[in-house]
């Protein structure tokens, strides 16, 4: 039986490490990506990365970048929680202690993980088909047409291989009840550092229901300014509903409700909320979730966010999209060299990453909506 061809979708955090993996077994693919080029999207702000360090470690190539270069900083991680009021810090739980940790710039963890990766971009994913032979043929929106034995949604939330895969009838994603509204700072050094001795990584205020959450993105080369990103998260059961009210609220009007809401805090910790301008607030935005499930027999599954988006509240979103490739990976080949059905490991696959998956988003859910009751 000839070796397969897989076909990915999408090159964010999962897609890329998908094909990492299939590229250090020696397995043929072709990765296939919607954004014009690998710049021209903001890649998002930071994320942690813990369980998922030694894993990426293995399957990235020897002679590439040490991993330690997608750092926000140079500066170990940190991280920090306060009472919004008297400034008295938290334990950060259980979960995090002990980790080893990477607090990562999202865009250099992409760069990171396109190394030696021939990204096709500018290919907008439309449909797929499985032919008589039980092959895959990926149609995009520019004319291309891929052929595999497998096709990998890769795609994110709002997977177009996601709809297609469960005849535009997917499992819903549930709307969490919680508001996000966000902004965008940059700092002097010496505003940097006082923000930094809070949580040399991001530092998370506890507020009466309301949490406030600033983090580091990274620092300008010449090391003078500090660029910071802070998110506000409230409960609200209409954010479930279309029309809420973030949606069609000005950016002064969002900056004003945060303010206003966080004007009893410590003032310690709302300082960097003086800094915000007008100008740098970021797109409000509804939190979703969703409980993987089997897919549908055939030769096509879903990593990530495609398969099981959560919420950001354990940090866990992004190495688990990261596990679910080199698991997925690692079945691929097992069954490549064993002559067995490419269609078994994606099963396989499935099988274990769904328990694993699964964990992840209801822990998130529960920790997010502990909003409710503090």
């Amino acid at each position: 039986m000839p070796r397969p061809k897989i076909i990915i979708v999408g090159a964010g955090l999962g897609g890329l490490t998908l094909a990492q993996s299939l590229r250090g077994h020696g397995i043929e693919y072709e990765i296939y990506e919607r954004d014009e080029g690998q710049y021209t999207r903001n890649q998002g702000w930071s994320l942690s990365l813990h369980w998922i360090i030694p894993l990426l470690r293995k399957i990235m190539p020897k002679e590439g970048p040490a991993l330690e270069t997608v750092s926000i900083s140079t500066e170990p991680a940190g991280v920090g929680m306060y009472d919004a009021y008297t400034k008295k810090a938290f334990s950060m739980g259980t979960e995090w202690a002990g980790r080893t940790l990477i607090r990562a710039n999202r865009a250099r963890l992409r760069d990171f993980l396109a190394t030696a990766i021939d990204i096709k971009w500018n290919k907008r994913f439309v449909r797929y088909e499985i032919g008589s032979d039980g092959r895959v043929t990926a149609f995009f929106e520019d004319g291309t047409v891929a052929e595999g034995d497998i096709l990998i949604g890769a795609d994110g939330l709002r997977s177009p291989v996601r709809h297609t895969l469960y005849k535009s009838n997917p499992p819903p994603l549930n709307i969490v009840p919680v508001g996000v509204i966000a902004g965008n700072v940059t700092l002097t050094r010496e505003q940097s550092d006082r923000q930094t001795s809070l949580g040399a990584s991001f530092y998370v205020v506890i507020a009466k229901k309301l949490r406030f959450f600033v983090g580091l993105r990274t620092y300008s080369d010449d090391l003078t300014q500090g660029h910071f990103y802070w998110l506000f998260f409230f409960p609200d059961e209409a954010a479930r509903e279309p029309g809420f009210w973030i949606d069609s609220a000005s950016k002064a009007e969002l900056l004003e409700f945060v303010t206003t809401k966080c004007d009893d805090f410590h003032p310690e910790l709302k300082e960097i909320l003086s800094y915000q301008t007008v100008e740098d607030m970021h797109t409000p935005f509804v939190m979703s979730d969703c409980v993987p499930e089997a897919c549908p027999s055939g030769p096509v599954t879903l990593i990530g966010d495609a398969s099981h988006p959560m919420t950001p509240f354990r940090g866990e979103g992004a190495n688990n999209a990261m596990q679910d490739a080199i698991e997925l990976g690692d079945k691929i080949a097992a069954a490549a060299e064993r002559n067995s059905p490419v269609e078994d490991a994606l099963r396989e696959y499935e099988k274990e990453m769904i328990p694993r998956a699964k964990k992840s988003v209801l822990g998130s859910r529960a920790a997010t909506m502990t909003m409710f009751q503090y």
